[in-house]
């Protein structure tokens, strides 16, 4: 872990469970991270929480931030589910993914890729139409989620957009249809691959939850 440095961090379901179920699941988890990230000193620059898994590009300002931000998040997310559905067990993997940025053009296509999640699991067709993303903050649209402005930091690669707030959310839109329209991602690490086994049966509240 670098500190001051940004980091793509990726926090999954165990055994692919689900971590959201409805809007007040989102609302949560996004009111924890904001909760954390003041706590802790952990900008978050980009972030994208999809049903079973939640993608992160955050800056912790020292070396024990980062660990402790997302434990206390998480940790906090799965005590309330378990409470709010009666449901008991681990909800997340045990250790949270985390990789720490390489540079200014790898923390450009990392940042497009987490608001494109959602496109690419085939949840929306783009990604304005996606509630629980950085999208809508980092583009200037004003549907975003609560709290959403809030818990974004714009990253320096971001600042250096434009010199005006305006022209930067233009140019980030366009960014990322870029990025939309190539689809190349080598320098971001692939979503991981799926456990063996059947994946356990549940009803799907995906677009209950957009």
């Amino acid at each position: 872990m670098l500190v001051g440095e940004p980091h793509h961090v990726v926090l999954r379901g165990n055994n692919r469970r689900r971590l959201f179920s409805y809007p007040r699941d989102y609302l949560g988890f996004l009111k924890l991270l904001l909760e954390s990230k003041r706590r802790f000193a952990v900008d978050v620059h980009a972030f994208c929480l999809m049903p079973n898994h939640v993608h992160l590009l955050v800056t912790p300002d020292d070396a024990a931030g980062l660990s402790s931000a997302m434990q206390r998040a998480a940790q906090r997310h799965a005590q309330r589910r378990n409470r709010l559905y009666d449901s008991t067990g681990k909800l997340f993997e045990q250790r949270f993914y985390s990789k720490p940025i390489k540079s200014d053009a790898h923390l450009a296509v990392a940042t497009a890729y987490i608001d494109l999640n959602p496109v690419r699991a085939g949840i929306t067709s783009t990604p304005d139409k996606y509630r629980w993303s950085s999208f809508r903050v980092q583009a200037g649209l004003r549907s975003a989620a609560p709290g959403a402005s809030e818990l974004w930091t714009p990253s320096r690669w971001y600042r250096a957009l434009a010199d005006a707030d305006e022209e930067r959310c233009v140019n980030y839109g366009k960014w990322v249809d870029f990025c939309q329209a190539i689809e190349r991602w080598s320098e971001v690490r692939k979503d991981p691959p799926a456990p063996s086994g059947p994946a356990p049966t549940r009803p799907s509240r995906t677009r209950a939850a957009q």
